[in-house]
């Protein structure tokens, strides 16, 4: 149902403002790639991390809704994963007069329904300037983390399964972009994406067993892909 709804909604965007012009809409497949990476802000007391790019699958539907000769509304429903590998330290003390100091790498995949309600302007006959807000709907998720005990005094090795990700179901952002036109219906998408919200908390168990809020995760992504217009 959450599908539908996004998609219908394009649909009847599309005929109402299409009869409004005498261009044509078009509708299109397309498809290509995330270069993603995280946004990381740590919280006070906490060592700040480094995190490096993953690559990722954008992939769906959208629309060319002509508004004028120059002005276009390319609203698209994509899949789209997101995400990086991250590292970052922590301690962990328990009640018992023992501290477990810990360095962690982890991969973090998040997949999301995204609705980008695009805006374009044609440039000239091959270039489009593309700008708009962007609507990303977790629907999967995949942390993969790797932790190594740096330091033991005791020799005992406690593997920390509680906390660590905690990924949000929304994330709403801009995306700022242009588009190259190979031929008339087939054309070159390129753009930065960026998210405003957060799109993730990490956080570290405590000597209470409890977690307590280490970083804030933040998405942000370089997107290239190819639309074919039918």
């Amino acid at each position: 149902m959450k599908k539908i709804i996004p998609l219908t909604l394009i649909t009847f965007l599309a005929l109402a403002l299409n009869a409004q012009s005498l261009i044509p809409a078009k509708f299109g497949i397309k498809a290509g790639f995330n270069f993603s990476s995280l946004n990381i802000s740590s919280v006070d007391g906490v060592s700040p991390t480094v995190n490096s790019s993953q690559i990722g699958i954008a992939a769906g539907v959208c629309v060319h809704i002509p508004l004028s000769d120059k002005w276009f509304i390319n609203p698209e429903v994509l899949y789209s994963q997101k995400g990086a590998s991250f590292d970052y330290e922590f301690t962990h003390d328990y009640e018992v007069n023992q501290r477990d100091e810990y360095a962690t790498t982890n991969q973090l995949t998040l997949s999301y329904i995204e609705l980008n309600p695009t805006i374009s302007f044609k440039a000239s006959d091959k270039l489009s300037l593309n700008f708009g807000p962007s609507a990303s709907f977790l629907i999967g998720e995949e942390y993969i983390p790797n932790q190594d005990p740096t330091e033991n005094p005791l020799n005992t090795t406690h593997i920390l399964t509680d906390g660590f990700v905690e990924a949000a179901t929304l994330d709403v952002g801009l995306n700022l972009g242009l588009s190259y036109f190979i031929a008339e219906s087939l054309l070159l998408d390129a753009r930065v994406s960026t998210g405003f919200m957060e799109a993730g908390e990490v956080t570290q168990p405590n000597e209470t067993g409890a977690s307590d809020p280490a970083y804030i995760l933040k998405n942000r992504a370089t997107v290239l892909s190819l639309a074919y217009l039918f």
